[in-house]
């Protein structure tokens, strides 16, 4: 009975004042300059593809080549993956080292030096709720074997993987503690999230326990209740950024179909917008101007006019990995990125004719590491984005 009267009291703290205690501060407007950003994901697959386990000196040959393929091209900020599946890609204390690079150095640390020393902007790019794969437990840390062991909600399957239940308060401190070890530890200029949020397809049991307290407190209904939690761990991450320094950014790559994004995955944009917790916003945009039902203008508009908070810039995501390719889901735009290599290229014109303040590519080695088959129609579209970038610098 107490441990029920204690989580009730923890719930209406959080849907009263938020996660961070019942004292939360309220976000403050914070204005950071708008600047036009052309920026790069480099992912752990990214990792995988194009750097592998190597040693240390090969590691720095290796992120040298790559700022130089980024600066062709104009890039000024780097989303760097720091936590893909609750591990890291940096010397962390709280999560055990990706098994995607060498734990005998600090990788984030080579990649931050190195960037700033070409006054290339480096974010940390955080996926908070996504885990291992049912099977990896030994590869989590000490903390959430536990709660899987116990069948503790906090962790939850879908699909056969694991995720983190946004809506408990612990996992709220977990992940600002990862953002606050990053902001810490390293000088990166942001803590960045994209559109892991609530997983496709979460079931009631998903969070049946917490939500049944909830309602017994208060009539909310679930995709309301999700939503909250999602919102209050937006703004806990944006209060520990500016905290830190207010010049940092704190930005989120959201899926580009906001109907998704408000019924599937409970992530609340126009929230974050009206009460100021991001600093930008980067949708997803990636489909052609062809496309039957999301083409790039008319998506572009639909979040462009989202963006009713002076302070908040709109950048466009674009489907670098798309180009070549047939687009299955096209129907009649089947072969839009096929016939033509100068989509994005396009793309980032329009976004930046139209109220954007600047792009970013999803990833790297699908610019820089293509599949044969479509090297040819990269490489076009690089010598496209070129073009565009000495214009546009010209134009400044």
């Amino acid at each position: 009975m107490i441990k029920k009267i204690v989580l009730q009291c923890i719930i209406i703290c959080m849907f009263l004042f938020g996660f961070s205690g019942c004292a939360k501060e309220e976000p403050t407007t914070v204005t950071v300059p708008k600047e036009n950003v052309f920026g790069i994901w480099f992912s752990y697959l990214d990792y995988q593809e194009v750097i592998g386990i190597v040693d240390e000196e090969t590691f720095k040959t290796k992120v040298d080549e790559i700022l130089d393929n980024m600066e062709s091209i104009g890039i000024n900020t780097i989303y760097l993956h720091a936590v893909a599946f609750t591990d890291s890609f940096y010397e962390s204390n709280i999560y055990p080292r990706s098994k995607d690079v060498s734990s005998e150095y600090d990788p984030f640390k080579i990649w931050v030096e190195k960037a700033h020393a070409r006054n290339i902007k480096v974010e940390a790019w955080i996926n908070p709720f996504r885990s291992k794969l049912v099977g990896e437990e030994e590869e989590l840390s000490p903390t959430l074997q536990e709660w899987i062991k116990v069948n503790d909600e906090r962790v939850r399957t879908v699909d056969g993987r694991y995720y983190l239940n946004p809506a408990y308060p612990e996992i709220s401190e977990l992940i600002c503690s990862v953002a606050q070890e990053l902001i810490d530890k390293y000088k990166v200029d942001g803590i960045h999230l994209d559109d892991y949020f609530y997983p496709e397809n979460t079931k009631s049991k998903f969070d049946a326990y917490i939500y049944s307290e909830a309602t017994e407190i208060m009539s909310i209904s679930r995709e309301d209740f999700r939503r909250n939690a999602v919102n209050e761990i937006v703004e806990n991450l944006y209060l520990t950024v500016k905290k830190k320094d207010k010049r940092l950014k704190f930005g989120i790559s959201t899926a580009g179909n906001n109907d998704n994004n408000y019924n599937l995955y409970f992530a609340d944009i126009s929230a974050w917008i009206e009460k100021g917790t991001i600093d930008y916003l980067i949708p997803q945009i990636y489909w052609g101007f062809n496309h039957p039902t999301k083409p790039f203008t008319t998506t572009f508009e639909e979040f462009k006019g989202l963006i009713t908070n002076p302070n908040i810039a709109l950048y466009a995501g674009l489907a670098a990995y798309k180009v070549g390719t047939q687009d299955q889901w096209a129907a009649s735009a089947v072969n839009e990125w096929v016939d033509n290599s100068d989509i994005l290229t396009k793309e980032m014109e329009y976004t930046m004719q139209n109220g954007g303040q600047g792009v970013a590519y999803f990833r790297y080695a699908s610019l820089f590491q293509p599949n044969a088959e479509v090297q040819g129609n990269v490489e076009k579209e690089i010598i496209n984005i070129k073009t565009y970038m000495k214009s546009f610098h010209t134009e400044e």
